[in-house]
């Protein structure tokens, strides 16, 4: 069992106590409990995705990789109602059990460690994980038709819906390994390593002038696999690029190193590209080579 105490044998085992009850009750409860949630959210002008009822609201960002079905996931978590008196019910956090008045002789306060969507979780926060990524701070929030249902558990009063702080510490599957391995292979010698996680050479670097991350940009670029494949590209000189738009982050990353009338090789892992589902034109966990002149900016 990944923690000794009662609350996080309920986080192991949940699945087994949701009961049955009237699929309607289940839905106006679910309605309810999403306007309490999208209230918040909105009170506190948090921009949120949501996928399959989880709602996640990125606190500190990544480039780190995604979770994925059957990776490894080691993680800091704290569980929490979102109503008022808002009470935190379980967290593997020293400082956050101090200060929640937990019992810190009866838990243990390490990252828990699971297999990301085979590991028996409350469903919302098994969902949830799936939208997290490796380095990343985030917030889940979920209704209690995902959660723990009409049970009493502990302080918790049937119908309760939750909030989980997530940070993903540790993180490893196959494509991961997979994807890792292509990249050691390279040749890389002349390339810079990018904190982001993109490695990047100057082809010409003409000037000190950088656009910022809400420039609007005019220039070329080309996005390729590593084997010379095009992937798309701008149909001619002096197009406009607006960084604000949607595009992969080594895209957005690249003409933001990239100086003023100079050009740019990128080699980007696929978190910084298409990620873990890859796109039609991309295989997941696939990395990708950026080509950038940047022409000018506005």
């Amino acid at each position: 069992m990944i923690q000794k105490n009662f609350f996080n044998a309920i986080l192991l085992l949940s699945p087994l106590l949701m009961g049955a009850c009237d699929n309607s009750l289940k839905e106006d409860k679910r309605n309810d409990e999403e306007k309490i949630i999208e209230g918040l959210i909105n009170s506190k002008k948090w921009t949120y995705t949501k996928s399959e009822g989880v709602y996640h609201v990125v606190v500190q960002p990544s480039y780190g990789y995604e979770v994925n079905y059957g990776d490894t996931v080691t993680f800091w978590y704290k569980g929490y109602t979102i109503q008022s008196p808002v009470l935190v019910f379980d967290t593997n956090i020293k400082s956050e059990a101090v200060l929640a008045k937990l019992d810190t002789n009866t838990r243990t306060l390490e990252p828990v460690r699971v297999i990301a969507g085979k590991t028996k979780l409350i469903e919302g926060l098994k969902r949830g994980l799936l939208l997290c990524r490796q380095g990343q701070k985030s917030t889940i929030f979920f209704t209690s038709d995902i959660g723990f249902g009409d049970n009493q558990v502990g302080p918790l009063p049937p119908w309760t819906p939750l909030a989980y702080d997530i940070e993903v510490v540790a993180l490893n599957g196959r494509g991961i390994e997979s994807e890792q391995n292509i990249i050691k292979s390279m040749d890389l010698t002349g390339y810079t390593l990018h904190s982001s996680g993109l490695y990047y050479r100057y082809l010409l670097d003409s000037s000190t002038v950088r656009p910022l991350s809400n420039s609007v940009v005019y220039g070329w670029y080309s996005i390729s696999l590593t084997d010379g494949t095009v992937v798309t590209q701008t149909p001619g000189a002096n197009e406009k690029v607006d960084l604000t738009g949607q595009m992969p982050e080594a895209l957005r990353l690249g003409f933001q190193l990239a100086s003023l009338g100079g050009k740019i090789t990128i080699l980007a892992p696929s978190p910084l590209g298409y990620g873990k589902s890859g796109s039609s034109k991309v295989m997941p966990y696939v990395p990708i080579v950026v080509d950038i002149r940047l022409d000018s900016i506005k």
